[in-house]
């Protein structure tokens, strides 16, 4: 029997998915471990092992396939654990990257963050301003050389650099992705001094305009460059001592998986790995029920995702942001708040309002309900006092929760300080989080012209299934889908994901554009992809193409991104851009807003080549009766606005294709437990999807 494996790492759980032949499904979880992720993930693989009744070293040496999403890139951003990094760029810009962005202050904050805090701060610096040193060179915007590369100048930059111990050295020039010569043999003088120094070049990375931005997704990748190489290669060496023999692919931001070497190389492209992979499987799984408009959302320990799909298209940014820097690599646009199980409960000082999250127990010491040393008050501990996580069943009954102290949490730093009872606090605990999951939703569709009762909602992650029915209703959308494999979701669209080689560039054009240029550059670009893939070995045939142009109204800094869906481009082709581009506009921006007098630029092409690989079997179920009685577990007293009510609670193992729930009620899985709202009703479709609509 050969196997498909895929691991999603995140800050609370590694989730495991294994797929065998005939598409049966196999889902394990294990918590993350923050000192060496490797183990979370190993540790993930063993427990599917062990419900196949196999050994870990079996099931690796008969996987033809392992897949592997990381938070390893995003951890050593946020906690500033990359190498020391210098920055080599063009004389007298040295100072790009400190000054950044008017918006840089503000970027990625809620709207909360930024009108609570007190003093606005910029990025703190990956790389130092004395670790930045300007080279004498000059290229200008047609490409020609102004000024040779000073040789003398590079060496004496790259020595300094070297004697403040840098392990790592970004190298952007101005207007370098129009002429990388300058670049390369900087490289090459890096390389002359010290071989085993981490190089990342802007014109292989992100070889388009904006200079903050590609030298901040530089400068990035090279601090991130050596962390990933090393988490990676330890990854390889224990899975391939027990038996793994295929290499590892892995999930990169921009949808889609890539061999580990590119990854190593490419660091800054693995920021949203994991989340990736929950929208790219959202994507596959509406194809297979036949809907094209979709939200997902996924709810962890830690944060709160959520994604659009439009016309089977994931949504993406065209300048996303990590730790308050914007980046040029194109990344499936996934908006995230600190809201998960693990979100801290706790009062406003002075203000004495209730408050939840951003900060999270995370998986160590973890709620209080864990008993592993957690002191506050959680999301998941305010659901074992409503009664709605069952405190024997948790995680399929492997780990045992202490309802008594999670009350008495509740109790101690909320109830008493508000003057409520321990349950309405809990209540309240819940309702602010489904509040603010709810304000993200509407964030991510009407915020950006799209109406949510047009989408239908996807809910994943471990905690998604237990809060989806409210954040849903609140939004409006007609219908709620929870995947089979709910909690382990961004893995199995991990393990679907097919190949993908994604190229770029930036030549500014204005209308009418040339479209025998245009044919030219996207030409170059696939003929690029196509044998970047080639190389991985998937053949001509399985490979397509996906184009798209990024252009915005003269005068203006902000630009939308448009399909480009033919092969060749013509007068018509472009009138038909033209037109797309000004319908997004509008909708992006309001009615109206588009002008197509003020002139419109083309600034960036973009070509994404798909390598298909083979992807799991779909198993669908013919549909049984409607009476789920069959997988009645109990009836038990759970928590609602207005008091306690009986609940009955289904063990999800028995339930079958076609029986239908009218809530309340709870369906406990091993791995997640899904919350019926007293308005709604829950029915299993013939994939093994729970779907949930109003009644």
């Amino acid at each position: 029997m050969n196997y498909s494996i895929a691991v999603d790492s995140g800050g609370t759980f590694a989730d495991c998915i294994v797929v065998d032949e005939q598409g049966h499904v196999t889902a394990a979880k294990a918590p993350s471990t923050p000192d060496d992720y490797s183990r979370g993930v190993l540790d993930s693989v063993e427990r599917a092992a062990k419900q196949l009744t196999m050994t870990l070293d079996d099931l690796l040496s008969q996987a033809t396939l392992f897949a592997h999403g990381t938070t390893v890139a995003t951890n050593a951003l946020l906690t500033r654990s990359g190498s020391r990094t210098g920055l080599i760029t063009t004389l007298g810009h040295e100072d790009a990257l400190i000054i950044g962005r008017t918006v840089q202050k503000v970027a990625g904050l809620t709207e909360g963050e930024i009108t609570y805090l007190a003093r606005l701060d910029k990025a703190d610096p990956i790389v130092p301003r004395p670790l930045i040193k300007g080279v004498t060179e000059r290229v200008d915007y047609k490409g020609a050389v102004i000024v040779p590369l000073n040789e003398k100048d590079a060496r004496r930059a790259i020595r300094e650099l070297l004697e403040e111990g840098c392990g790592a050295i970004a190298v952007s020039l101005l207007w370098s992705f129009l002429y990388p010569a300058h670049e390369r043999r900087i490289r090459e003088l890096i390389h002359e001094q010290a071989p085993d120094v981490f190089v990342s070049l802007s014109h292989e990375l992100a070889p388009v305009i904006k200079e903050y931005e590609r030298t901040a997704t530089t400068a990035i990748n090279a601090y991130l460059g050596q962390v990933a190489a090393r988490y990676l290669q330890s990854l390889i060496e224990r899975l391939k001592a027990h038996g793994l023999k295929p290499e590892p692919v892995i999930m990169q931001s921009s949808g889609g998986v890539v061999p580990v070497e590119q990854a190593q190389a490419r660091a800054v492209s693995l920021l949203s790995s994991g989340p990736a992979g929950g929208v790219m499987g959202a994507v596959e799984l509406g194809k297979a029920l036949g809907y094209r408009d979709l939200i997902t959302t996924d709810v962890g320990g830690t944060s709160f995702d959520v994604g659009l799909v439009v016309e089977g298209e994931p949504q993406f940014s065209l300048s996303p942001v990590f730790a308050k820097y914007h980046t040029v690599l194109p990344s499936i646009d996934i908006p995230s708040i600190g809201a998960g199980g693990g979100s801290i409960a706790w009062i406003e000082p002075g203000a004495g309002l209730l408050k939840v999250g951003p900060r999270s127990a995370g998986s160590v010491p973890g709620p209080v309900c864990y008993d592993q040393g957690g002191t506050e008050p959680t999301v998941t501990d305010a659901n074992v006092v409503l009664n709605r996580l069952n405190p024997d069943f948790f995680l399929g009954g492997s780990k045992k929760l202490h309802a008594d102290k999670a009350r008495a949490a509740i109790e101690e730093k909320i109830a008493q300080p508000l003057g409520i009872s321990v349950q309405e606090a809990a209540l309240g605990i819940i309702d602010i989080l489904d509040a603010k999951m709810a304000d993200l939703v509407r964030k991510v569709s009407i915020g950006r012209g799209y109406d949510p009762r047009d989408f239908v909602l996807l809910a994943f992650g471990g905690a998604g299934p237990m809060h989806v029915g409210a954040y849903a209703r609140d939004v409006g959308v007609r219908e709620i889908i929870i995947p089979a494999h709910a909690s382990e979701f961004s893995a199995w669209g991990i393990v679907g994901s097919d190949l993908m080689n994604l190229r770029q560039v930036s030549e500014p054009m204005i209308a009418p554009f040339d479209p025998a240029r245009l044919n030219e550059i996207y030409h170059g670009l696939e003929q690029e992809a196509r044998a970047t893939l080639a190389r991985e070995g998937i053949s001509n045939g399985n490979v397509s193409f996906l184009r798209y142009i990024d252009m915005r109204y003269r005068g203006q800094i902000h630009e939308v991104r448009v399909p480009v869906t033919t092969d060749e481009l013509g007068e018509q082709e472009l009138a038909k851009i033209h037109q797309t581009f000004e319908d997004t506009y509008n909708r992006k921006y309001g009615q109206g807003a588009a002008y197509r007098k003020a002139g419109i630029e083309a600034r960036t092409y973009q070509v994404r080549g798909i390598g298909k690989i083979p992807k799991p079997a779909w198993v669908k179920h013919e549909a049984g009766p409607a009476d789920a009685s069959p997988a009645l577990k109990e009836t038990r007293q759970v928590y609602f606005k207005g008091g306690w009510r009986a609940t009955p609670v289904y063990a999800r193992e028995q339930m079958r294709t076609g029986n239908c729930v009218n809530g309340p009620a709870l369906v406990e899985a091993v791995d997640t437990t899904v919350l019926v709202p007293p308005d709604m009703s829950l029915a299993i479709d013939g994939y093994g999807n729970m779907v949930m609509q109003g009644v």
